[in-house]
Parts: structure tokens; C-alpha cells; sequence
């Protein structure tokens, strides 16, 4: 299992070996192994990203692209999970908004991003309830 960390931006709030204890955690959890590559950008890559592949020309929080996309990965013996884009400056105004810290917001967008990868969506208000009571329990864990 591979967890490879893409920095194009100053991340002080998790370090590298702190994403990748996350990311194997949820694996781990889910009976998965295989590899993962996380990205830390800026507005500009994510706001190109979300236009290029969802045709959404704004900045967000967090972009997962699975390979298996459409498959329900937890199903599947793929390997090569994909890539997940966390926008950084996003991340921070989000936690000021949400008046936590930006650790924290960190580590729950990550969490969001792979738990994406793995398949789960929130799309449907029972797949939502399902994904994000998911989502802060890892949150709570890692906190």
C-alpha cells in the first residue's frame, strides 16, 4: 500500500506522515490496500479541476478521482485507488467559517475525499447520512 503526497502549497496543519496515517486508516477499516496519491493545491488547480471535469468554474474544498470511478470500489480488487485534490486556502476559510480550527477542517476534508475514492457519495439523502456519520467518526478519531 502506497500513499504518495503532492504539495504545490504550504501545509503546516497535517504532515505528510499524518496524511498518509489517515488515508491507510480508512483503508484499513474498509479491507483495502492500494495505492493513493493526495494532492495539496491551491484555488487556481482546484477551480481548473472542478471546471475541466464537473464544468463547475469554482473553487472547492475537495475533488476525488477514483480509477474504478462508477464502480463501487468496495466491491472491486482494484490496486490503484486514484488521486484526491485538497484546496488548501478553501480549507481555511471553510474552518474560519465554521469557527474550528484548520486542522481539524483538514483532516475532515481528507477523510470526505477518501471515503469519495472508496465509492461512498452523498448524493442520496441515505447515502449522505451514511457517508458523513462515517466521515466525523474517522474526524473524531484522527482529531
Amino acid at each position: 500500500m502506497e500513499c504518495t503526497v503532492f504539495k504545490t502549497v504550504r501545509n503546516n496543519f497535517l504532515s505528510e506522515l499524518e496524511i498518509k496515517n489517515i488515508v491507510f486508516a480508512i483503508f484499513k477499516k474498509n479491507k483495502k490496500n492500494g495505492d493513493i496519491s493526495v494532492h495539496i493545491v491551491g484555488d487556481k488547480k482546484i477551480r481548473d479541476l472542478n471546471k475541466k471535469y464537473r464544468s463547475k468554474d469554482k473553487v472547492t474544498d475537495v475533488l476525488s478521482f477514483a480509477i474504478g470511478e462508477g464502480d463501487n470500489i468496495l466491491e472491486t480488487e482494484e490496486t490503484d485507488f486514484g488521486d484526491i485534490f485538497v484546496c488548501l486556502p478553501q480549507i481555511l476559510r471553510q474552518a474560519k467559517e465554521n469557527n474550528i480550527s484548520e486542522r481539524e477542517e483538514m483532516i475532515r476534508m481528507l477523510v470526505h475525499g477518501v471515503l469519495h475514492i472508496l465509492g461512498f457519495d452523498h448524493m442520496q439523502e441515505d447515502e449522505a447520512k451514511k457517508m458523513f456519520n462515517l466521515q466525523e467518526k474517522f474526524v473524531k478519531k484522527m482529531l
